[in-house]
């Protein structure tokens, strides 16, 4: 009865630590670009609506806050673009708020995060805030488009550049900015 008793513990043991293994590695690597970019702007939906967050803004983020949605290439280059040392740095960083394509995220709303063909691809579309004192009626100028693209590492998926329709690459924006430093 002994040896029942603990051949049944250390299968069970088994089963659940199989359990375990088996679904922390389905739900990282397996899980979609598209979850990488919702909880980036779930995180940081704070800058829409918000004065002051929880937290730096996303240009000010360490590297390790970075790191849980970036790949480690930007994140290297973010944080490299940001030391500056002397007078003539850039004041405004890249000059825009890479999640909203503007330096002013507050009153951005309807943000739609969609997968593509491609699962290294998504896509971001937001409506911009209105114009103070003005009633708020989105139209086709108000309308931001960001594509994103993801790489799958050991950690999951994470972005390895941003596109904006306006200001074009993040990453050879922030590389623009180490080359003025």
């Amino acid at each position: 009865m002994g040896t029942f008793r603990h051949l049944w513990r250390v299968g069970l043991f088994v089963t659940g630590l199989a359990f375990v293994i088996g679904g922390s590695w389905a739900s990282t690597p397996e899980s979609k670009a598209t979850d990488t970019v919702k909880r980036l702007y779930r995180d940081y939906s704070w800058e829409a609506t918000m004065i002051d967050g929880p937290g730096p803004w996303i240009g000010d983020a360490p590297k390790a806050v970075l790191e849980q949605y970036l790949d480690r290439d930007l994140s290297a280059v973010w944080v490299k673009s940001r030391a500056c040392k002397g007078s003539d740095c850039a004041v405004d960083w890249v000059g825009y708020d890479p999640l909203w394509d503007n330096m002013d995220p507050s009153g951005f709303y309807n943000v739609n995060i969609e997968a593509t063909g491609d699962p290294h691809v998504v896509r971001v579309e937001m409506d911009a805030a209105c114009a103070p004192a003005q009633p708020c009626k989105p139209v086709a100028e108000t309308r931001v488009r960001l594509t994103y693209f993801l790489e799958r590492t050991a950690m999951g998926w994470r972005i390895s550049d941003i596109q904006s329709e306006v200001h074009g690459s993040l990453k050879a924006a922030l590389l623009r900015a180490l080359s003025e430093h």
